[in-house]
């Protein structure tokens, strides 16, 4: 339901709400079938 670009976007605005935050985009956008997401942050040292 999103476009890559606005994934990147969601996921670099705050990453500890990611999760909730694309799947509530999903679901404005007419999500239709059921929605999972995974965010992987990697430490940068």
């Amino acid at each position: 339901m999103l476009k890559e670009e606005e994934i990147y976007n969601i996921i670099n605005q705050n990453i500890e709400e990611a999760c909730s935050n694309l799947i509530e985009r999903a679901n404005e956008l007419g999500g239709y079938d059921n929605i999972s997401v995974i965010v992987v942050k990697k430490d940068e040292e």
